[in-house]
């Protein structure tokens, strides 16, 4: 291979490093959401997706798809400021408003831009040589992000970028650890930022008492509930619904990737911020919007979760079926909820498990540094609601057989 000037370091590191100790890429052929897929030209039931409904195949949600992208082409190609802002992208940011019972929603190309795009707009805003001129020094003052440790990766980017004046990093889920750091704090703007439903570990955020921290602070919350939105709460808005605090929220953020099945990332908040974050956040402003067939399909599969209820109690069934089953033949099996994390510790016994599973025609990924620390790799399985009872019953014969 061709050496970089600087790196070259990068060919030895691939033949010791890289390539013994983490596993190849998967190529799937055809569908990878279906509970049965072909990987590596293998026939393989799929537990490593969070397709979680089940609605990246629905037959509606596809055909809705493909109506629109015959009517409105493969790609917007502009920004949402600039062309790329249809009539189906304000249908859904409107369908979405509805649904969580918030003003407005931003819809941004990921969750991942969605974090970047408002933490930037709250911590570090591009439009400050702008707001100077009606904002003084003392008003806009200085800030500080609490960030849980085990928040996913893209809250980490975000704050990075967002350059605050000081970062708190709290133990995981520890309300009292967040605490000792709110007191610590002076700055004028705090904002606390947590995942909803943690997906590696499968702990709720605890909510209800950081809520409590943030009023008795004067702080803010952003939540991302990636992997909550569609699946928790009585009507599945999430976490906050789950835990009876939505008003409380000040910037819900969600993913229309997961449980809606098709892409995308949407914030809901006022009328106002939501102006404000479209001219402010960068990753909005400087990224072409999704095709107009994506926001045409969420709205088809909104509107299916909200008439089939039953699709997130079968999840939340299936994961709690896995749960109790795998602890009963000895298995540590972290959290809660729809996602099944079994404990594993050193990376090479997870890929090794993981391998074990393939071979019985199980794909379950080992999941491994850096997506968790050293020494805490599992194999996370993700139950949907598209899997049935013997697909699940297969799973756990193939987890007893690598005792």
């Amino acid at each position: 291979m061709s050496i970089f000037p600087g790196m070259e370091w990068l060919p030895h590191a691939l033949e010791t490093v890289i390539e013994p100790n983490y596993p190849h890429i998967r190529v799937i052929a055809g569908s990878s959401t279906d509970p049965e897929i072909t990987a590596d030209g293998k026939r393989v039931l799929l537990f490593c997706s969070p397709n979680y409904l089940g609605f990246s195949n629905h037959p509606d949600v596809c055909r809705v798809s493909k109506d629109v992208l015959d009517q409105y082409g493969a790609g917007t190609n502009g920004s949402g400021i600039v062309s790329g802002y249809t009539d189906l992208h304000q249908q859904l940011e409107e369908r979405l408003a509805e649904y969580l019972h918030v003003e407005s929603v931003a819809f941004f190309n990921s969750v991942a831009q969605t974090s970047m795009g408002v933490i930037g707009s709250i911590i570090n805003p591009s439009l400050l040589p702008v707001l100077r001129s009606v904002v003084s020094a003392d008003d806009f003052g200085t800030s500080a992000v609490f960030c849980d440790e085990q928040n996913h990766a893209s809250l980490f980017d975000g704050i990075r970028l967002a350059r605050p004046d000081k970062t708190y990093c709290y133990h995981h889920c520890d309300a009292e650890d967040l605490e000792k750091h709110l007191k610590q704090s002076n700055h004028r703007r705090k904002l606390i930022v947590t995942d909803g439903y943690f997906s590696m570990s499968a702990r709720l955020a605890p909510l209800p008492e950081i809520v409590d921290l943030a009023q008795e602070y004067a702080a803010m919350i952003l939540v991302d509930d990636a992997h909550g939105i569609g699946v928790l709460g009585v009507n599945g808005r999430g976490t906050a619904e789950y835990f009876g605090v939505e008003s409380a929220i000040h910037f819900p953020i969600g993913s229309t990737s997961k449980a809606l099945g098709v892409r995308g990332g949407f914030v809901g908040g006022s009328v106002g911020f939501i102006k404000y974050l479209k001219v402010c956040a960068r990753s909005y402003i400087f990224s072409g919007t999704l095709p107009a067939h994506m926001p045409a399909a969420i709205m088809t599969a909104l509107a299916i979760s909200i008439r089939e209820p039953e699709r997130r109690a079968t999840v939340l069934a299936h994961a709690e079926y896995l749960r109790a089953r795998l602890q009963a033949m000895g298995y540590t099996v972290l959290g809660e909820k729809h996602i099944v994390p079994l404990w594993i510790g050193d990376e090479q016994l997870a890929d090794r498990f993981s391998e074990i599973l393939d071979q019985r025609g199980i794909f379950a990924s080992s999941i491994r540094y850096p997506a968790v620390p050293r020494g805490q790799a599992l194999i996370r399985f993700m139950p949907m609601a598209t899997h049935t009872q013997e697909h699940l019953d297969r799973l756990l014969d193939a987890c007893r057989s690598a005792l």
